[in-house]
């Protein structure tokens, strides 16, 4: 062994009834239940602005639809019959835009301000339109046409999300604009439903529901489109003690200052969510792990700027871990929280053993370093001296912060990720390169019982093979990516900055 690293529409009261329903009496009584005391009415009126733009792309068409005709996609090979429908329905005003192909449909979904969509089934692969993750944003609601009466493909239609499934030739124009009208409504509620849901009510981003719902579609789009996935992990330090010195009100300010921090920091197109406690988390959208030092330094910037106008009573500080990988080689959101949480986890237990006993309770003690980058571990398991050799080259010569530990073989290497003697001490590494020819058990093997592992199934694997035939066979144990012997040193250094999980910490004083 070697060791060397997420308003209602408005009521309308002419047709309303006077006492409020049940499901309107819960959302009130809840909004009640989570009204802030006087002196927070204008924290208050800051997180309903937020909710307020979160709202969906339903409920904004259905208040255009007020005074605006109701816009009408129809995709299919003959608009001029559903065109002399709506014309026949009196008192309703519809605006038809039409397709006869799947690709301009997406198309001008992805341009926005559609209502409903009609999808004439005779089109191939209809269906699939709406179940294409390159559609960005919330689709509209839609409804099928149909030449057959078939209860198979109705039930089909209504599982892939269809509104309705209406049978050409068995309705008039006055039918149709009521199923249109109908299934915006339709949508509009549920929308609203949705993101009761999926939303915190203390922050306005996104809670865990909405985030693990929402970043699931980014990672099936992800991997249609090969882009990596760039996860940041983050929690609010010392949270614990502002709730008990300066009160929960305090506390929940705090939680609240974060969130807004985040939406300063990231881009509007990132997926931001408290996903508990003092915990957040942000998928960033078409990021490389180089965003990694923006990213980081652009949030110094906004806790900077925060601190300097804020004049809170306490401090905010901010803990985050990075993960990095391909999106082919996650199997879920779950998977890549862990694995920056992990990042976070790893950073902390360094600056608390770099700060020996820490800062006593209440201090007040300026944090001179704003942030401190940790390095990359990477744990080398190879039994070939001269490949050892290359990539401690390959390293030193990428300038990548790095330890490096090396062992030999397959089951030394599973006793160095299980903590097993003699490596009780280590930390579990960043990323793993793993060769696939060893003594005793080979890469393979050591793989599988990783994936396999519920402590070790989330760290990054960098396979190194002789041949590209191997890429195939192990695809199913989801390593992070392969590298081919001999191993160039800048695609060493990119894969494993690539893959591992990065972390640091920022602490920052208000001015």
């Amino acid at each position: 062994m070697t060791v060397s690293r997420h308003d209602r529409p408005e009521r309308d009261r002419r047709t309303s009834p006077n006492r409020r329903g049940g499901l309107d009496r819960r959302v009130g009584d809840r909004r009640l239940d989570s009204a802030p005391p006087g002196g927070e009415r204008r924290q208050g009126a800051e997180r309903r602005a937020q909710l307020d733009r979160r709202h969906t792309a339903g409920r904004r068409r259905t208040e255009r639809a007020r005074t605006h005709p109701l816009v009408v996609l129809y995709v299919g090979e003959d608009a001029r019959p559903v065109q002399e429908l709506l014309d026949a329905s009196s008192g309703e005003r519809f605006e038809l835009e039409a397709t006869d192909r799947r690709s301009a449909a997406l198309e001008r979904l992805n341009r926005g301000d559609i209502d409903v969509v009609l999808l004439d089934l005779s089109l191939p692969r209809g269906l699939e339109t709406f179940a294409d993750p390159s559609t960005s944003g919330p689709a509209p609601p839609f409804l099928v046409l149909s030449r057959s009466d078939d209860e198979r493909l109705a039930l089909e239609a209504v599982r892939a999300g269809a509104q309705d499934y209406l049978v050409k030739g068995r309705f008039d124009g006055p039918f149709l604009a009521r199923a249109l009208r109908y299934a915006v409504e339709r949508h509009r509620l549920r929308s609203a439903l949705r993101d009761l849901l999926l939303a915190d009510d203390l922050t306005g981003l996104h809670n865990r529901r909405g985030f693990v719902t929402l970043a699931t579609q980014d990672m099936r789009l992800a991997r249609r489109a090969k882009h990596p996935l760039l996860m940041a992990f983050a929690d609010v330090d010392d949270l614990k003690r502002i709730n008990d010195t300066l009160g929960h009100a305090e506390g929940d300010q705090a939680l609240r200052d974060v969130a807004g921090i985040l939406r300063r920091t990231f881009r509007e197109s990132d997926l931001i969510a408290r996903i508990g406690g003092d915990e957040f988390a942000v998928l960033v959208r078409t990021a490389e792990a180089n965003s990694v030092e923006a990213l980081r330094q652009r949030l110094n910037d906004q806790l900077h700027e925060f601190g300097r106008r804020a004049k809170r009573r306490y401090r905010i500080s901010i803990s985050l871990g990075f993960a990095h990988t391909a999106a082919a080689g996650v199997t879920s959101v779950e998977v890549l929280l862990r694995r920056a949480d992990r990042a976070l986890y790893q950073e902390k237990r360094r600056r608390d053993v770099a700060a020996g006993q820490g800062e006593a309770p209440g201090s007040r003690r300026v944090v001179n370093i704003s942030y401190a980058v940790r390095p990359i571990d990477i744990l080398l398991v190879e039994d070939e001296p001269a490949d050892v050799a290359l990539a401690e080259l390959a390293l030193r010569r990428a300038k990548l912060q790095n330890r490096l530990w090396v062992v030999t073989d397959g089951e030394e290497a599973l006793a160095f990720l299980r903590r097993e003697p003699p490596f009780a001490a280590v930390s579990p590494p960043d990323v793993v390169l793993l060769d696939l020819k060893l003594p005793r058990k080979d890469g393979r093997q050591v793989l599988r019982e990783m994936r396999q592992d519920r402590e070790l199934g989330d760290i990054p694997v960098v396979i190194l093979t002789a041949t590209n035939s191997e890429h195939t066979e192990l695809a199913p144990l989801h390593p992070d990516a392969f590298l081919t012997k001999p191993v160039d040193f800048d695609r060493l250094a990119h894969a494993v900055g690539s893959v591992a999980s990065l972390g640091f910490t920022i602490v920052k004083l208000p001015a």
